[in-house]
């Protein structure tokens, strides 16, 4: 029999509001009471629906982890009983995680039938496959029914919204599968399937394993394939431990780098002005949650124990996570900042311009309407012994205006003024662009 560990996050569309935990953390609090209430569910906790029972000290136990608040909002355990066999596999547990920022972190085990024949219990890469195809379906599960579960429970609060931001969205696919091999130093077969299961890694790999097996080290996690020791239980569940906030930030911060992404994909696109706004607060919603990320990984570096934080940061160290992420983040949201002011300012320079148009188009009416009283003055003088004996010649403007007819008059002034908007509009896209 071989055993295989392993976990998976999936994005779903649950976070808390920002900030609510430091606003109102009583109200917060009695929310999460009011949801286990109504879930009754014996193997669920809600991490946040109790105060702790003591006032906690920071940093009160130098070897053990004391964040203020769980990383988890909630979790639970399934009973490996309910789920088939898959691929091969058969499950012995399964638990998933919910976190903030649209992390569901689920995780489990399983194992080998003795049955099979020798070569498949050593073929690394046909395991390594299954327990793939098994951890995605089940991830999938969890989703689509512990944690839609749980969502209809919070939704039937009508003051959700407070405490809460759920999002409908589509289940897509798990980020990844890390699939951990169980070495049983009992085993014969168990020192092969190591050696396979990490040597198409690297050449750091296959030299590292050789010191697994022979016990100088409890665990080798860096890279999708570890191996565990199942005969050194405090170590590796301190390891896995540490990998499973490693990869809640490595996730959450990938979504907000996708989300990001498009964002930009749609500033570059050729759409009307009413989406101007719907991307600028897509925009700032996405950079708040950055900036939240930001803060809460610094919180989790002070107050985790030395040994939590060494490990964990040796993941994301090696996973190139402020290279790959934080910085790509950093860089997205400077772009799309300037894309957004960009696309604002053609905006109202648009705006503008269709205003000064309509300002255009007003005032070259008073051509029309000058001309129109001159024709109208001019012969109310002539007719006016008052006004004409002030007239000390023939042929002037007003006379000859006077002297034609009002059509040709009205004519004239359309055209004129036709020719200024032209010019005017002509002159003002040549600005603009």
């Amino acid at each position: 029999m071989t055993e295989f560990r392993w976990m998976a996050p999936i994005r779903v569309g649950f976070t808390s509001a920002p900030g609510i935990m430091d606003r109102a953390p009583e109200d917060y609090r009695d929310f999460w009471e009011r949801v286990e209430g109504r879930t009754r569910h014996s193997s669920w906790t809600m991490h946040r629906a109790s105060p702790p029972e003591d006032a906690r000290v920071g940093w009160s136990r130098a070897d053990a982890d004391t964040l203020q608040r769980p990383l988890e909002v909630a979790s639970g355990r399934i009973d490996p009983a309910t789920v088939p066999e898959l691929h091969g596999l058969t499950t012995t547990e399964l638990s998933w995680q919910l976190f903030d920022h649209g992390v569901l972190l689920v995780e489990g085990r399983f194992r080998t039938s003795d049955e099979m024949g020798a070569a498949t219990l050593r073929d690394s890469e046909h395991w390594e496959t299954a327990v793939q195809r098994a951890g995605r379906e089940l991830t999938r599960r969890c989703a689509t029914t512990d944690y839609s579960f749980l969502v209809q429970q919070m939704r039937h609060y009508a003051d959700s919204d407070r405490y809460v931001r759920l999002e409908d969205r589509d289940l897509g696919e798990p980020l990844w599968v890390t699939r951990a091999l169980v070495l049983d130093p009992e085993d014969p077969r168990g020192a092969d399937l190591a050696r396979r299961w990490v040597s198409g890694i690297d050449a750091e790999h296959r030299t590292t394993v050789e010191e697994l097996i022979d016990g100088r080290r409890p665990v080798l996690a860096q890279w999708m394939n570890h191996v565990h020791r199942s005969d050194r239980v405090d170590a590796v569940e301190h390891s896995w431990s540490a990998l499973e906030k490693a990869q809640f930030f490595w996730s959450a911060m990938h979504w907000v780098d996708q989300s990001l992404r498009e964002i930009l994909a749609w500033t570059e696109s050729d759409r009307g002005d009413h989406s101007v706004k719907e991307l600028r607060h897509e925009l700032r919603t996405v950079m708040a949650q950055a900036q939240e990320l930001f803060m809460l990984r610094a919180d989790v570096r002070q107050q985790v124990s030395r040994r939590t934080h060494e490990e964990m940061q040796r993941f994301l160290a090696f996973w190139e996570y402020d290279e790959l992420l934080e910085g790509s983040v950093r860089e997205k949201v400077d772009i799309c900042k300037e894309r957004l002011t960009s696309l604002a300012e053609d905006r109202a320079a648009r705006s503008a311009m269709f205003t000064d148009i309509i300002l255009m188009s007003i005032g070259v009416t008073s051509v029309l309407a000058t001309a129109i009283a001159l024709v109208q003055f001019g012969r109310g003088a002539g007719q006016d012994p008052s006004q004409s004996v002030f007239d000390l010649g023939n042929g002037s403007i007003t006379s000859w205006l006077s002297s034609q007819s009002m059509d040709a008059i009205l004519i004239i002034s359309l055209l004129l003024s036709i020719v200024l908007v032209t010019v005017f509009i002509w002159k003002r896209r040549q600005s603009v662009s």
